[in-house]
């Protein structure tokens, strides 16, 4: 057995690379770490990421934005591309052959957001994960499953999640339209109307209900 072969299956026993549990909301947008346990000094990487159709990655100008921790080298590089089969597939080198510091903690950060009628449980998986030592040994990395829930509860009309449906909610629907920003109300309360879409047709049809004390 070659020492590449030894190291590479000891380092899968002993090193991570992983995403632990979170939750999110629906519409909400949160910071996601990739975090690197590791007894040997690496230099390098490649992973694919796979995600549920209503989680997605922030991009730029198309391109997906993955970022490096304060644990990368000085010239340390973060790359990725969509790949055939729908996963992302990430990748970090350095040119001067500089190692990732320390033991433990997130590698890479990126943000992530949940589409309106987010729901939960999903997975996210981290496949065919690879890293490299300094001296240009590869080692395989088990692959990781992510468990992505969320807190929200489903009160149809209480927009602003404060356990009420009173004219709050619809002055809070109305801030949303006018703004864009989402941060605040829980999107799949604010669909009153059940349409699947957010607009001044769920305004009236709150307003209704407000008035009625029947939803239509």
């Amino acid at each position: 057995m070659t020492l590449a072969v030894l190291v590479g299956l000891c380092g899968s026993a002993n090193n991570r690379f992983h995403i632990e549990d979170f939750t999110i909301n629906p519409g909400e947008t949160l910071t996601v770490n990739i975090l690197l346990d590791n007894e040997t000094a690496y230099t390098a990487f490649q992973c694919d990421l796979y995600l549920p159709d209503d989680l997605s990655v922030e991009q730029e100008d198309g391109d997906y934005i993955f970022d490096l921790t304060n644990r990368k080298g000085r010239d340390h590089i973060i790359t990725s591309q969509i790949q055939a089969e729908g996963a992302i597939r990430v990748i970090s080198y350095s040119p001067s052959i500089k190692a990732y510091s320390g033991n433990s903690g997130a590698l890479v950060t990126f943000n992530m957001t949940a589409s309106s009628d987010f729901e939960g449980p999903a997975s996210i998986l981290l496949k065919n994960i690879l890293f490299t030592t300094v001296s240009g040994i590869e080692v395989p990395f088990a692959d990781e499953t992510c468990t992505v829930t969320h807190t929200a509860t489903s009160l149809r009309g209480d927009v602003d999640e404060d356990g009420l449906i009173n004219i709050s909610d619809v002055t809070a629907l109305i801030d949303y339209l006018l703004s864009g920003n989402a941060s605040a109300i829980n999107l799949s309360n604010a669909d009153c109307d059940g349409d699947g879409l957010e607009n001044i047709s769920d305004v009236t049809c709150l307003i209704d209900f407000l008035l009625s004390g029947t939803w239509p």
